[in-house]
């Protein structure tokens, strides 16, 4: 069961992504194209590189078994904490290695270099290819991961957690519109080595069952407390929000305010940038409406709710005194000049209202800042849960 949720959630890695590409510039990618030459290669051993997806990145190693004449290989995904996933066929003609992954619908190509040590290829999933090179690495020379899948009942659905790390307080991250899990592999296996770590799947999105509706940002606060609960992962809470993921941490700190003592705001979407898009972005809006039709029902069912999730954040209050960074990403090519000038100029009259609180512009980032510039955002984090008291 759990190597079937892994394989459900790589798949959900490149799906979250390409509903990504609205926000962020788009990553096309292919294959240098080498003068063909005959390699004797031996393609059984350890295999480790990054798959790149542009807005996520996540370590793969694959194994590959030699007995008799026969190929076997299998992927481990360190990241998720996942071992042995089944690789269905492999064959290796000459310099090239290909490899079949049914249950993903994927399928990775790549040519070995003249030494044998690296192979340079793509994964291709879901119409889309990724750069995925790999080295040759010593058996047993991989690192195990800190971070743990688990699956927690809500009250009748289950939502799926990513758990890592030790220490007080922990940090909780919160994804955007349609990601999760997903969205926190550059970063969350780094703050796991200094900070206990959580990350999720909202109800309907990713792993995690469907939940009741209307999806909004207390219904959805309500259903972490529960999980985090379940899970033994105790307060306080550092909570860190991407995207919509801060209107929803807004809300949580405000209906449990005990329990958190730290923000960090990532590119946060914001109630007052919604009212100005709405007189001042209307073809904007109605691509984006149109476009989520066409998305998961997990994901059509918070856009459903968005408007009383902005307004729910609106009459939200930050627990008194506790420290919040926000990040503000400089350039986004998914966003008029005139609309990420205004995005970010409501994310300074907003921070202005919090006493003591720190803005970053982050001049290389469009808006998955967590991708193009994971050593700030952990750095804020590190900041965060230093003044935990």
């Amino acid at each position: 069961m759990e190597k079937m949720k892994v394989i459900i959630f790589l798949s959900s890695l490149l799906m979250a992504v390409s509903f990504a590409d609205a926000w962020a510039t788009q990553h096309q990618h292919h294959l240098q194209q080498t003068p063909t030459q005959s390699v004797q290669v031996k393609p059984e051993g350890d295999w480790e590189g990054t798959l790149d997806a542009g807005a996520a990145k996540l370590k793969l190693v694959i194994h590959v078994v030699k007995k008799g004449e026969q190929l076997t290989a299998t992927l481990d995904s360190p990241d998720q904490g996942a071992t042995g996933l089944p690789i269905d066929s492999i064959s290796v003609t000459d310099n090239t290695i290909q490899l079949e992954m049914k249950s993903l619908g994927a399928t990775y190509k790549g040519k070995f270099s003249s030494d044998g040590a690296r192979i340079e290829g793509e994964f291709n999933q879901v119409g889309q290819a990724f750069p995925l090179n790999l080295t040759r690495v010593d058996k047993g020379n991989t690192k195990a991961s800190l971070l743990r899948l688990e699956s927690v009942d809500v009250g009748g659905h289950s939502l799926n957690l990513l758990i890592g790390g030790q220490g007080s307080p922990a940090v909780i991250f919160e994804g955007g519109m349609g990601v999760g899990i997903a969205s926190w592999s550059t970063v969350q296996k780094d703050v796991a080595t200094f900070a206990q770590t959580v990350s999720y799947d909202r109800a309907g999105l990713s792993q995690s069952e469907p939940g009741p509706k209307p999806r909004s940002a207390k219904t959805i606060a309500t259903e972490l407390n529960a999980a985090l609960q379940k899970a033994g992962v105790k307060p306080p809470y550092v909570l860190v929000g991407h995207s919509l993921g801060g209107v929803y941490v807004r809300v949580f700190a405000d209906m449990y305010p005990k329990n958190v003592i730290g923000m960090v705001l990532i590119d946060p979407s914001q109630e007052a940038f919604n009212d100005w898009t709405k007189s001042n972005l209307r073809d904007l809006r109605k691509e984006e409406e149109a476009r989520i039709t066409k998305a998961s029902e997990g994901v059509r069912a918070e856009s459903e709710s968005l408007e009383t999730s902005y307004n729910q954040a609106r009459a939200a209050k930050l627990p008194a005194g506790i420290p919040v960074i926000l990040i503000s990403a400089a350039q986004d090519e998914g966003m008029p000049a005139e609309a990420r000038k205004m995005w970010i100029q409501k994310h300074k009259e907003w921070i202005s209202t919090v006493p003591g609180a720190k803005h970053i512009i982050a001049e290389k980032s469009s808006h998955f800042v967590q991708a193009q510039e994971p050593a700030l955002v952990i750095d804020a984090i590190r900041q965060i849960v230093k003044k935990a008291p």
